[in-house]
């Protein structure tokens, strides 16, 4: 994230402890959608990520006054619904498996009776690729690529070492490299 967003994140903190509520609206306002969309990739249901961005919010309330360094906001926060949003994936976990398992097998037996017609460009393929991956790397490359934070805000936003979030990292771009060489491979044939 840019140095300018964490400043003013950290100048709305302090107008916020100074009782200038108004600042925690436009905080809310710049980061609820991040919130949502991260809890989102834990649940792949909307309203249940929109649940745990409010109760995130509701703890950050809570704790915001002991935030130390409030220019890590941003990371803070995020750590909060990743957490919230894992306690959810945990508790729900056996129903999810028990949907993915029935989607899965439909469909293996739709692809089974329907040959590929088009050719999809390197974009498609690619996020393709990347849903097959596990959750922890999906979020780790989305956490490095998109959202642009370093390893050290990664590790601390998904409280794990920097040498797991390396780790992630890597193993996260082999998979990838292997499964495009592959589903070029088969379309070669």
């Amino acid at each position: 994230m840019k140095p300018s967003k964490k400043i003013e994140d950290a100048w709305l903190i302090a107008q916020y402890c100074e009782g200038h509520k108004s600042a925690m609206a436009v905080l809310v306002k710049r980061w609820h959608i991040k919130f949502c969309k991260e809890a989102y990739r834990y649940t792949d249901n909307y309203d249940s990520a929109k649940d745990i961005a409010q109760d995130a919010w509701i703890t950050i309330l809570k704790k915001i006054e002991d935030l130390e360094n409030p220019e890590k906001f941003g990371s803070w926060g995020l750590s909060i619904v990743t957490r919230k949003s894992i306690d959810w994936y945990r508790k729900h976990k056996r129903t999810l498996d028990k949907h993915q398992k029935i989607v899965l097998e439909k469909e293996a037996s739709i692809t089974e009776e329907i040959d590929l017609v088009k050719e999809q460009d390197m974009s498609d393929n690619l996020r393709n690729a990347i849903t097959l991956l596990s959750v922890e790397h999906r979020h780790v490359l989305k956490l490095f690529y998109v959202q642009e934070y370093g390893l050290i805000e990664i590790s601390r936003i998904l409280n794990i070492s920097k040498g797991t979030v390396k780790s992630r990292l890597y193993y996260a771009r082999e998979k990838l490299k292997e499964t495009l060489k592959n589903r070029k491979h088969e379309k070669r044939i």
